[in-house]
């Protein structure tokens, strides 16, 4: 059976590897053995075409040498073979030239040229065991125009090997045409002779002693056209009208279609009976490929929409085989009138009849097989299944019958009873639906037994995720499925009863195919992982997309199952529809949370590692999930935020800086000269400038008097994303601007309100009068470096220091990552984050 009987978007992959399997033996079985074809040579007889014509060609091979023949051209050729290329001459009776032919490797096709540049192609006609010869008979004028018309039908579709046949029953007299203009008037002729009805068992037989028939035909529409007989040698021959008289007589036909041959593809709007019966033909005849159009004939308003595409498949399979045994159809013989609204009947029998109707379609009113016709084609086929091979005038196509047809015919041969009707099924198809059943059950033993083998050279079930435990049953399930789904489809089932058996099939193969798919989906994710190739950043999408592609397997099969029970998409998304809003009222936060995890991946405001500010915690993130995201804070606790209440919080991601501020306010007594005020911000300016770790620009400026002391403020960025670092940084500057004001001679201010004696020294006199009289030297020198230094010398001192400062283990030339370590050790016990970026370590 043609795979169209199962439902043709409903097809997974496993079905179609094995229906893909059982087809090629079949085709393996079936056709032609190209290496035997091969052995033959050139011998054969070919089927042969050239610019403007083609002909049968005739050749025997002996040995290296070939010779043949193209009787219709009364050619002759002769040439010799080396390897697969034939060269040599041919002759005709009025010219001939050289040729060359190159055979191609499975020995069915060839192609060639002729001199001086004209391509010659032929393909070997392969006669089939069950085809007879060519039965062309011309002892009444009815018999010569039936092979006239079947004869220039098949040309028509391609077959011109029988070019020779036909032009054998036409005479042309009066006149005196090159071949090739014959060709012409024969095509011309037929194309007249389509335009009518003719009814060839009335045509009749005259006399002995006349040898001429005049055929009056009339169209639809009143046209006329005379066809002419004449006997030969006691054989009926067609005398071809003389080529101005035939022209005339085909331009006054044309003239109701615009002066127009109508285009091949014209019979598939189905405008007539005729165009009907000439498209399911010619559909059926494609295969597989043109079922669609040969359904397309049928009118299948009568059948249930629940399994509709597949019963179409069978019916069309069904009056294929009826009209086969009813003989060669002669297309001429069925009405043409694209005005008539009578059924036309083509065959008829106590069990059924075979109409044609027009019917109203959205493309127009349309002439199709009706829906009595399709409702006892079943009973018609049992009918007709035993009458005799009906004769043919040419071998041309049979229909190829699908198995069960063939187990059917098998069955009636052997045992007759098999047959017999037993409720909705023949007894045949009852006990090969169990053998189906049997085979797929026994099939699931095997296949599990080999899982199990695999598990226990594998690994210990243990070992066993419950993803790929639940990957064992699915394969279970899908196995079943499809040894099921396979063999019921090749029974021939009625719709009432397959679409019960092939939904329980179809259901095994979707339930088997989703947990197979999970693991998958897991198995792919976590060989990217364990390669690397998932980054802390890509783990976030990895986790988000892994969760909806089982969603989209869920929805997916749900979808196959609707197609599977023949349930219209349209329920089916519609019943989706309320059911996913009333999913959506249900989990509303969930749904939120699924969003906000891609705005998180989107928007990148955090990434795993960062430690951040968020609301009024601080802590450092260790994983960002569909649903929430983990972090870990400096109590090393671990919170789990919702994502919608993550992403609608400030944060503050600390990893992200590329330097910190050091910004402090540094308070000297008021007993502070002004000018040991300028001295002292000199030397913090100079400090902050010649700094290698602080950033252009930074700032000294003194603010004003405070209630306890004069105020200087210090603003700079310190070039690190490291807090130890940043401490340490910011200890040396400190340290070295406690040194500068200890060099200006004053100090710092101790802010206090409780009167006490101090013991302290107060401000230096002697460092006072230094730092006034270098003051005084600057401002006699109009040096004063107020209120900025000047661009040379902030570009003498800029990274003039040396940091660290001399003695620490850094300073030395060999420091290294230990004295470094040394060095922060101290830092790192408070901050729990350090090192690039500002990242905590990972802990276990």
């Amino acid at each position: 059976m043609r795979t169209e009987l199962l439902p043709r978007r409903f097809l997974g992959h496993a079905i179609v590897l094995a229906l893909g399997a059982l087809a090629l033996l079949a085709a393996l079985a079936g056709g032609p053995t190209p290496g035997r074809a091969a052995e033959n040579g050139w011998s054969g007889t070919w089927d042969t075409r050239w610019p403007g014509g083609g002909a049968r060609l005739i050749l025997k091979q002996d040995g290296d040498t070939v010779r043949g023949e193209y009787p219709l051209y009364r050619g002759t050729l002769e040439g010799t073979v080396s390897d697969r290329r034939l060269t040599g001459t041919w002759q005709e009776p009025d010219e001939d030239g050289r040729f060359t032919f190159v055979l191609s490797e499975d020995g069915q096709s060839f192609v060639g040229r002729i001199d001086p540049d004209v391509w010659w192609t032929g393909a070997r006609i392969v006669q089939s065991a069950a085809a007879p010869e060519t039965n062309i008979s011309q002892v009444t004028p009815a018999d010569t125009l039936r092979a006239f018309l079947i004869g220039s039908e098949a040309i028509e579709n391609g077959q011109l090997e029988y070019l020779d046949n036909v032009m054998e029953l036409l005479v042309f007299e009066g006149v005196d045409l090159a071949k090739t203009d014959e060709l012409k008037e024969a095509t011309r002729l037929w194309l007249v002779l389509d335009q009518f009805q003719v009814q060839l068992d009335a045509i009749g037989v005259p006399g002995p002693g006349s040898d001429r028939l005049a055929l009056p035909l009339t169209r639809y529409d009143g046209a006329r056209f005379t066809l002419d007989f004449v006997r030969r040698d006691g054989r009926w021959f067609i005398a071809v009208p003389p080529p101005e008289a035939l022209h005339a007589a085909f331009s006054q036909l044309l003239e109701a279609s615009g002066g127009r041959v109508p285009p091949k593809n014209a019979i598939f709007r189905m405008r007539t009976p005729r165009d009907t019966m000439e498209a399911f033909i010619d559909s059926m005849r494609v295969g597989p490929g043109g079922l669609d159009t040969a359904i397309a004939t049928l009118d299948l308003s009568e059948l249930s929409p629940v399994g509709r595409e597949r019963e179409a498949v069978l019916i069309a399979q069904y009056l294929e085989q009826v009209l086969a045994r009813l003989g060669e159809i002669v297309l001429q013989e069925i009405p043409n009138d694209p005005e008539s609204e009578t059924p036309y009947i083509h065959f008829t029998h106590p069990k059924g009849d075979i109409v044609l109707a027009p019917l109203e379609t959205d493309d127009g009113v349309q002439w199709k097989f009706t829906a009595d016709t399709l409702r006892t084609v079943r009973s018609l086929f049992t009918a007709t299944e035993d009458m005799p091979e009906a004769s043919h005038v040419l071998p041309l196509y049979r229909p190829d019958m699908a198995v069960f047809f063939r187990i059917r015919q098998a069955l009636g041969e052997i045992m007759p009873s098999a047959l017999s009707p037993l409720g909705p099924l023949e007894i045949w198809q009852w006990v090969a639906m169990a053998a189906v059943f049997a085979i797929a059950i026994l099939g699931t033993a095997a296949i599990s037994l080999l899982l199990m083998l695999a598990g226990r050279l594998g690994g210990t079930p243990d070992e066993a995720t419950t993803s790929s435990r639940l990957a064992v049953w699915g394969v279970r399930l899908l196995a079943f499925g499809i040894i099921s789904y396979a063999g019921l489809g090749l029974l021939g089932l009625p719709d009432s009863f397959a679409s019960v058996v092939l939904a329980i099939a179809a259901i095994a193969m979707i339930a088997g195919a989703t947990p197979i798919e999970f693991w998958i989906v897991d198995g792919l994710r976590g060989g990217l992982d364990r390669a690397g190739a998932i980054t802390e950043r890509g783990d976030i999408l990895a986790s988000l997309l892994t969760g909806l592609v089982k969603v989209a397997i869920v929805l997916g099969n749900l979808l196959l199952l609707a197609e599977a029970l023949n349930i219209p998409y349209g329920a089916a998304l519609a019943g989706f529809g309320i059911g996913g809003l009333a999913v959506a009222l249900a989990a509303r936060s969930t749904l939120e949370n699924v969003i906000a995890g891609f705005i998180l991946f989107a928007d990148r405001p955090i990434a795993v590692g960062d430690f951040c500010r968020f609301g009024s915690q601080l802590g450092t993130i260790e994983r960002i999930g569909i649903r929430s995201t983990t972090v870990r804070t400096l109590g090393r606790t671990v919170v789990a935020v919702p994502n919608a209440d993550f992403v609608n919080m400030h944060l503050e991601n600390f990893a992200r800086r590329d330097s910190i501020l050091l910004r402090r306010t540094i308070a000297l007594r008021h007993d502070t000269t002004p000018d040991q005020l300028r001295y002292a911000l000199a030397g913090i300016r100079r400090l902050l400038i010649a700094h290698p770790r602080l950033q252009e620009d930074p700032r000294a400026r003194f603010l004003g008097f405070g209630d306890h002391a004069i105020e200087i403020e210090i603003f700079a960025y310190v070039r690190t994303t490291d807090w130890a670092e940043f401490l340490a940084i910011g200890e040396d500057v400190m340290l070295r601007i406690m040194e500068t004001v200890e060099e200006a001679g004053t100090d710092f201010a101790m802010p206090t309100q409780t009167l006490h004696l101090g013991r302290d020294p107060g401000t230096d006199a002697a460092r006072t009068e230094t730092a006034e009289a270098a003051v005084a030297r600057w401002r006699e020198a109009r040096d004063l470096p107020f209120p900025d230094f000047t661009p040379d010398e902030i570009e003498r001192l800029r990274a003039s220091l040396a940091y660290p400062p001399e003695g620490a283990p850094e300073a030395r030339p060999d420091a290294g990552p230990a004295d470094r370590q040394a060095y922060r050790g101290g830092h790192r016990g408070f901050w729990p984050f350090a090192g690039r970026r500002g990242r905590h370590p990972r802990t276990s």
